[in-house]
Order: C-alpha cells, then structure tokens, then sequence
C-alpha cells in the first residue's frame, strides 16, 4: 500500500466514525476485540480467566461466522485477547480465517507461551504486546500467580530472533503490589529488546477479565500515601526519561501518565476520577470467547453471537446502548482505566 493510499484510506475510516458518533449510526467499525478462549495459565490478582475451562468457547465455525460477519463493517484490525489466545490449540487456523478475509491481527498476551508459538505468531500477526509486570522473577509470581518472568523474557528473544522487525510491545498494569516497579520496568522493556511499554491502573469496578465479582481493593489499590509515592515516581520518570517519550518508548505522553496517580487518589477519596474522552463504541467492539459482545471491554454485553447475527447487535443493540451514552457521567466510563480518542495521530486501527 502506498502512502498515498494509507492516507486516504486512513482519512476515510476516521471520518466515518465521527459521522457515526453524529449520527449514532454505525457506518464502520475498525477493530474488533475477539477472544479466542477464556482459558488462561496465569493466576493473577486482578482477573479471573483462570476459573474457566473453556468449555463455552466459540467453535470454529462459529468464529469462522463470526470472520464472515467483519468485512463488511470495514473491519480492518482485529485484536486477539482473553483469556491467553495461544492457550487455544487451533487459535492459528482462527487466525487464518480473519487474515484469509483481509483483516491485519493483533494479539495481547501473557507471553507464557510465546516461546513455543513464536513462529506461528510471527506468521499470523502483525504486532505483538505481552504483559510485563514486574522485574524480578519473585514479584512476577507475586502479582500474576506463576513463576513465568524468564519463560516470558525467553519468548520474546525467541521471538525477535525468527521477526525482528514485528513491532513487540509490554503492557504493565501497575497496582499495590508492584507500582514502584514504574521506572524500572522502562529499563526492564529496553533490556528484553522491547520497541516500547504502556501503562495502566487496575480496573476496580467492571465485569471484564471474566470476574465473577470485582477484586478486593485491599489487594490492588493505593491508598493516600502511596498515590503520592506513585505520583512522585511519575515525575521522576517524567524528568529522567525525555527521550523515551519523544521516541514513543513510553506509550503514554507526561500528561497521560499523571493520571495514573489521579487515578489511585481518586480511590483513596482525595482527588476527582481523571476525565475521559472515549469513542471506543463508536470504533471498536469486543466479542468474547463465548460469544457476548460488549461495546468495549469494561461495560456489560449487549448481545450474543450464538443468538442473532453480529450485523443485528451492531444495527439494534449498540445504537440503542450508544443512544443513552455519555461518557463524562457513566459510571463505568466515568472510572475507566483504558479509554480510547481516535484522530489524526492515533488510529487505533492502524
């Protein structure tokens, strides 16, 4: 694709989905969270896909359904998550199936099995972001349940070695338990040969991650004097690591990145929850290994696959959840840890 081209394609996706926010009419959708499997091999703290079996997972006809349905919402990216798709023993013959319709996967993993699939995602997908969550093998086992931080770090170098020029990416979701771990992790991505690592606080309050209930606060939140601790390791990254947020290292720009500790002050009842500019039900949804669709990852399903076609929870059940939406006072919305702004400068379909 030339230039030219991706330009032109990219003006015309972002105009469609400000003419749907308008018009609360859906003339495409970009990007497609789907889960594979709800399966997972981690214990973490703060999710519960390890208590399925993934019986009720989609088949592979049903995903093969599901991949027929996409094109024809200008699907141009669809995002393997869960649950660990590589936990899935066919995942890559469903990969194959969005690929094979012209779609570019992405997929976000733990990692914990990249080293034995490293080839096959290096064929299958286009950019690749694991969960890094700590620097020292003790504290990985701590935070996500399993003694994996060198079989992870193993993965990537495996990975690197057969595509080094596949974009490898962490993402650290930083709680009480390894929050001061926020300027060593940058180093820790540098070393792994990392191209970079975003940051996020843990979700307090939704059903997403397969929870049956939400997680004690006592385990993930900060409480007053550890938000301000959290916001001055903030600002030493912000002062000591220039480079890596002109590079893009750092996903997030200083302002961004704040929000972590407004974030934890706001749970610790000192500060108002940051403001949120989201148009993720207006770009994006998320399929779930059973087949729920959800308008993003933390607000409830509004319909399911296995009971009406994807074209009918697109054109019924999401414009009328779009149709009484206003993110700066929802609840869900209001105290979200992962928004999404579509513009210019980020496509999140790109």
């Amino acid at each position: 694709m030339t230039s030219a081209s991706f330009s032109r394609g990219a003006v015309s996706t972002l105009a469609l989905v400000r003419l749907g926010e308008v018009t609360n009419r859906t003339f495409v959708l970009p990007v497609v969270m789907f889960f594979p499997t709800s399966r997972c091999n981690s214990r973490c703290i703060s999710c519960d896909w390890w208590k399925s079996d993934g019986s009720a997972d989609l088949t592979l006809e049903e995903i093969r359904s599901l991949a027929d349905a996409l094109p024809p919402l200008g699907t141009r990216v669809v995002v393997f998550s869960g649950g660990v798709p590589l936990f899935r023993p066919d995942v890559f013959e469903a990969a194959q199936m969005f690929r094979t319709r012209g779609m570019t996967l992405h997929l976000l993993t733990s990692g914990v099995l990249l080293e034995r699939s490293a080839l096959e995602v290096a064929r299958e997908f286009s950019r690749v972001i694991v969960s890094l969550d700590a620097t020292t093998e003790a504290l990985y086992q701590s935070v996500r349940g399993v003694a994996a931080l060198t079989i992870l770090e193993r993965g990537v170098a495996r990975l690197r070695r057969i595509a080094p020029d596949l974009p490898v990416t962490a993402r650290a979701t930083l709680h009480k338990s390894n929050f001061r771990e926020l300027p060593s992790l940058v180093e820790h991505a540098k070393a792994m040969g990392l191209d970079g690592i975003s940051f996020l606080p843990a979700d307090m309050f939704s059903s997403a991650f397969g929870r049956e209930r939400t997680p004690p606060r006592r385990l993930l939140a900060l409480d007053r004097d550890e938000a301000t601790e959290l916001e001055i390791l903030v600002e030493w990254t912000i002062a000591h690591c220039g480079d890596d947020f002109a590079s893009g290292f750092i996903a997030e720009t200083p302002a961004k990145l704040r929000r972590l500790g407004q974030y934890y002050r706001a749970l610790a009842g000192t500060d108002a929850f940051p403001t949120v500019a989201c148009d993720a039900p207006y770009l994006s949804l998320v399929v779930e290994a059973d087949g729920a669709v959800r308008p993003c990852f933390f607000h409830s399903a509004i319909g399911n696959v296995r009971s009406a076609p994807l074209d009918a929870i697109v054109r019924g059940n999401l414009r009328a959840f779009r149709r009484s939406l206003d993110p700066a006072t929802d609840p869900v919305c209001s105290r979200c840890v992962c928004s999404i702004k579509s513009s210019w400068r980020n496509l999140p379909w790109q």
